[in-house]
């Protein structure tokens, strides 16, 4: 009996909901159609589109203005590959001072890659592959 009543209801609903305001409608779409900006409907031009390599090369020039010229990529590879397997070894507390001196240094002159992080899974995927490049050229794989 309740789901008679209800189907009724939806009934009456979607007949009452029928085509008296298609009119109106039209209307509204025409309004909304003219209301809209036309450099908003217009297509986007190229030339304000920033590329990826522009927008790289912009965090590269603030970078290199705040902590000098930067190295090669695979050179921080391997040079902080080197640091990393130093601290690995059992050092001396003079040895371990020098070693994170030596860090800081090649940190200032890699922050491009430590700045610049791959926030998409496949930017991530894509950098692991360029380091393990760089290491297997330079004889370091694992």
């Amino acid at each position: 009996m309740y789901k008679s009543i209800l189907a009724i209801c939806l009934l009456l609903f979607v007949s009452s909901c029928g085509d008296s305001n298609s009119n109106s409608t039209s209307k509204i779409d025409k309004s909304l159609k003219d209301s809209i900006p036309e450099d908003i409907t217009a297509p986007i031009k190229k030339d304000t589109i920033l590329s990826k390599t522009a927008e790289v090369e912009s965090v590269k020039a603030k970078i290199e203005e705040k902590y000098g010229e930067q190295w090669e990529f695979c050179d921080c590879i391997v040079r902080n590959d080197s640091i990393t397997d130093a601290f690995e070894k059992k050092l001396t507390t003079a040895q371990e001072e020098k070693l994170m001196a030596r860090w800081e240094y090649v940190d200032t002159k890699c922050k491009e890659i430590t700045i610049n992080p791959a926030t998409t899974p496949e930017d991530r995927t894509k950098h692991e592959r360029k380091v393990k490049k760089c290491l297997k050229a330079n004889g370091l794989t694992k």
